[in-house]
């Protein structure tokens, strides 16, 4: 049976971002004191990357349209949870049942409503 994600374990994304700062914090700070390159130099280099990089215009999946009803969305998560513990699905076998079910909604996202006229 898939076993029900633990609250504590999931990982925001804030906190990705947060502990990919520090990281990169941390490698500049022992680069320079080593002596291979200067806070100035990570800046500049990070300035002309921007530059070189073309902006992008987020799709609009980036900002998705807000909820109707959490409370909606909150019982079909549950129930969703409640049918794969029935079913005794794997949780990797849970995360390829709904990769096949985003398909088949993309899918029908691209076949658009189709007019009866």
């Amino acid at each position: 049976m898939a076993e029900k994600l633990d609250p504590n374990e999931i990982v925001l994304p804030e906190e990705i971002a947060i502990s990919n700062m520090w990281e990169i914090a941390a490698l500049v700070e022992l680069l320079e004191q080593k002596g291979l390159l200067t806070r100035k130099e990570v800046l500049k280099t990070i300035r002309e990357l921007q530059q070189r990089t073309p902006k992008v215009e987020p799709s609009a999946e980036a900002f998705p349209e807000p909820y109707l009803n959490i409370a909606t969305e909150n019982a079909v998560i549950d129930r969703i949870f409640e049918i794969i513990n029935a079913t005794g699905l794997t949780a990797h076998q849970a995360k390829n049942l709904l990769a096949r079910i985003r398909l088949l909604i993309d899918l029908g996202e691209r076949m658009g409503p189709k007019s009866s006229q």
